[in-house]
């Protein structure tokens, strides 16, 4: 097994076990790799609420970004904007996907480069003042998928 592969398992194994908050478990978190130079990049995942009750996240938070804002895609008129989302609700049972041109976080004001490989840890703060961990993994995109959120700025 090749050192990727070996930290490839390892970082599913903890994205699955990144329980808490009544349940929320964090599948396959990944941000686009963007030029050293952006200012704004983007996370998307897979929220998966396995408890009995809703989960209500009301903000995230990196060490790697001086803040973080949970948006959805909208497109009105031909044109695409960016909506914050003050919370996000997973039902129980339920699924919630963060994806290009949706929902997805939005990073800000990055304290670091980061290239393909590197991970970067995210806090999901609760409604009932819960938290849930999780790591995103940096990978490489092509050019055409416009993976660094420049024109939110």
């Amino acid at each position: 097994m090749t050192l990727r592969a070996l930290l490839m398992l390892l970082m599913t194994t903890a994205a699955v076990s990144a329980h808490a908050g009544g349940g929320l478990v964090v599948k396959d978190a990944w941000i686009p790799e963007a030029p050293p130079v952006a200012r704004v990049m983007a996370a998307y995942m897979q929220l998966v609420n396995g408890g009995a009750q809703e989960v209500v996240i009301v903000g995230a938070t990196s060490g790697d970004f001086g803040h973080i804002e949970m948006h959805r895609t909208v497109e009105k008129d031909g044109v695409a904007r960016m909506e914050a989302q003050p919370e996000l609700a997973v039902a129980p049972g339920g699924r919630v996907t963060l994806e290009p041109r949706g929902l997805h976080l939005m990073l800000m004001e990055p304290r670091r480069t980061l290239r393909a490989g590197d991970t970067v840890d995210i806090g999901f703060r609760l409604k009932d003042g819960g938290t849930v961990q999780a790591a995103a993994e940096v990978r490489a995109t092509a050019p055409a998928a416009g993976g660094g959120h420049d024109h939110h700025h």
